[in-house]
């Protein structure tokens, strides 16, 4: 049995090194080994929860094969494109699935996201308690999978707490940008619309993320024509994606939310809309509180009061201000020899020079989305 563990090992290895060289297929062959070898391992195991987890990791290894066959045939299309003549005819950003389909785990739970603790608990009660307890949401009629739409100002942690999701559900996770989407080629931008949800079907759970979904889903009635297509291409793929896939997750983020296309807030859609505010004060403080561990700080600085006076910044506002702060007394170290710690006079400095992001009236736009979606 040891055997076939070490030589699932090193199929798996060698399918990381394949991938990382560019060559999917042999990547795909690898896990496909990988996968042989940890089920017959698993068969071979008497411990029931050794055994289990094997055949896990064995399923795990399969999934991660078909989800590369998508971006193979994908490449193929690309290279048999590129070998005819394409005059004046060249991808709008260079965009290539091989480069743009990549998938991660993170490691970022809820408790690494500041605050924020309403709109964890609005996360956990739509979106991870169906997955964490599928008995009960069977029983209750309660879908797990779907659409979610995270919309706030800017710099509120959307990206984080997307991330987040899926470290608390150990979901594959695929993070791509619209432009990498996109291309003018005819019909190129649907076909990487349908190479994305694939790859991401071919996994237990995953999450889609898509950072300013506006972008690829804006508001009808141009002069686009690729636009025209896409964003149908994208609602279909969306449309009951709960029903078709439960473990499929899609995240669509955004600072500007009245620009999406009202098609893609029906119900089996973004079913779930979920505002991200500007910090409160216990995340505030907490985002202090992180920013500035092991930092030497002077006996004057007080973060709970510090906290309070930043009302109104978002989150990287918060940051900035803790990284500016620091290269005042860094700058006076490495310029004229003198050493001290941070003082509160150093944060007086930055707040001064950092103001906030998002003014009062940008802040009444998301109350009134937020009360009339």
């Amino acid at each position: 049995m040891q055997l076939h563990l070490d030589r699932a090992k090193e199929h798996l290895q060698a399918s990381v090194e394949a991938q990382e060289s560019g060559d999917l297929t042999g990547a795909r062959s690898h896990l496909l080994q990988a996968a042989r070898y940890m089920l017959e391992a698993a068969q071979r195991t008497s411990n029931p929860q050794v055994r289990e987890q094997r055949l896990a990791y064995a399923k795990d290894f399969q999934a991660r094969a078909d989800a590369l066959t998508p971006r193979i045939e994908a490449e193929a299309r690309r290279r048999a494109q590129a070998a005819e003549p394409r005059a004046a005819q060249e991808p709008l950003n260079g965009a290539n699935p091989q480069e743009w389909l990549v998938v991660e785990r993170p490691d970022v739970r809820f408790e690494d996201v500041a605050g924020l603790e309403d709109v964890k608990e609005q996360i956990r009660l739509k979106l991870i308690y169906p997955f964490t307890h599928p008995d009960d949401a069977k029983r209750f009629g309660v879908r797990s999978g779907g659409g979610i739409l995270l919309y706030g100002p800017p710099g509120t942690g959307k990206t984080l707490i997307a991330k987040a999701i899926a470290g608390e559900l150990d979901a594959a996770f695929f993070t791509v940008k619209p432009s990498e989407i996109m291309s003018k080629w005819v019909g190129e931008a649907e076909q990487n619309v349908g190479a994305l949800f694939d790859a991401a079907r071919g996994y237990e759970r995953a999450i889609i993320f898509i950072d300013e979904v506006e972008s690829l889903l804006p508001r009808r009635g141009g002069n686009s024509t690729v636009m025209n297509r896409v964003v149908p291409q994208f609602l279909a793929e969306l449309d009951g994606m709960a029903g078709r896939h439960a473990g499929l997750l899609m995240i669509g983020a955004t600072n500007v939310p009245w620009m999406i296309d009202d098609a893609a807030m029906r119900p089996g859609r973004f079913d779930e809309k979920i505002y991200v505010p500007l910090p409160d004060l216990p995340a505030r403080q907490r985002i202090l509180e992180l920013n500035l561990k092991d930092r030497p700080l002077a006996v004057d600085v007080d973060l709970a009061a510090l906290a309070e006076r930043l009302a109104g910044y978002s989150g990287a506002d918060t940051v900035h201000i803790c990284q500016r702060a620091c290269e005042i007394p860094f700058l006076e170290a490495v310029t004229a020899g003198v050493r001290r710690d941070v003082t509160v006079a150093d944060f007086d400095a930055a707040i001064a020079e950092v103001k906030p992001s998002v003014s009062a009236k940008e802040l009444k736009k998301y109350d009134v989305f937020a009360a009339e979606g």
